[in-house]
């Protein structure tokens, strides 16, 4: 893989995390209008993290071109964990950091998530009991 792909997919990573970190904005926002039982608000902002998460699959999809425009010894190499493979290169760094920061934030996300839509739904809650 060259070093322009390892910085392309950064790229993608790091707009993953922007709108990663914009979700966890709105679903912090979210908690706290349910704390103050704030219904205008919470409707809001359910309405507002559509945005960022149709802008995730928007990456997703970027990702996913990038990735089936690579040869099988390159999608093999990007499908090895970070910590198994020694970063050959400063950009496949960069790529992995980003895309670990992703990564981490996203599971802090669907934390959050499930806790609010335990809050919101309870037992109808898309994530059950």
């Amino acid at each position: 893989m060259t070093k322009s792909d390892w910085m392309d997919l950064a790229v993608l990573e790091r707009k993953k995390y922007n709108y990663l970190s914009e979700v966890m904005d709105l679903s912090r926002q979210l908690g706290e209008a349910l704390d103050r039982n704030d219904d205008v608000s919470v409707r809001m902002l359910v309405s507002m993290r559509q945005d960022p998460i149709l802008g995730l699959e928007e990456v997703k999809r970027a990702i996913e071109a990038k990735q089936n425009s690579m040869t099988p010894e390159d999608r093999e190499r990007l499908a090895t964990p970070a910590g198994e493979a020694a970063p050959q290169e400063a950009e496949e760094t960069a790529y992995w950091n980003q895309a670990g920061s992703a990564r981490r934030l996203l599971e802090r996300i669907l934390e959050l998530d499930r806790q609010l839509s335990r809050r919101l739904a309870g037992n109808d809650s898309f994530y059950g009991r």
